[in-house]
């Protein structure tokens, strides 16, 4: 579940907003916490963003979107940022979020609440993107 709603996270936060992130290579960091785990957990990947899927992260996520029935509407854009809601209705999972794009760096939130297996949960992730230079072809 938290890769989904990693690879969820950073789906959603690039491109809904005027400014895409720039192609090469991109590093994210995400720290997830939760009441329902002991520590908060942290990942970091790495992507290689070419320039015609920048504004496309359907494309550059590839099969990892396809795991995800999540849907977002934005509810507010402005130059450097987007809010958005999110329903995941096969997860049985609903959030919200916010993120930022400058040049070259990428910085987002989401709250994440839902019943899993009959438990209610909550959970907040925060992430962070910076590019690293060209793709590592």
């Amino acid at each position: 579940m938290r890769k989904v709603l990693v690879f969820a996270l950073v789906v959603f936060s690039a491109p809904a907003f005027g400014q895409s992130l720039e192609p090469g290579e991109w590093e994210f960091t995400s720290t997830m916490t939760s009441p329902m785990i002991p520590k908060p957990q942290t990942g970091t990947f790495r992507h290689c963003i070419k320039k015609e899927d920048a504004d496309s992260p359907e494309r550059w996520m590839g099969q990892q979107n396809q795991q995800s029935d999540c849907k977002v509407k934005v509810t507010k854009k402005s130059a450097d940022g987007v809010s958005w809601e999110m329903s995941c209705p096969k997860s049985n999972m609903t959030g919200t979020g916010t993120a930022r794009i400058g040049r070259g760096t990428m910085q987002s939130e989401m709250s994440m609440s839902g019943d899993m297996q009959g438990r209610k949960f909550e959970m907040n992730t925060k992430m962070s993107g910076k590019r690293l230079g060209a793709c590592k072809t």
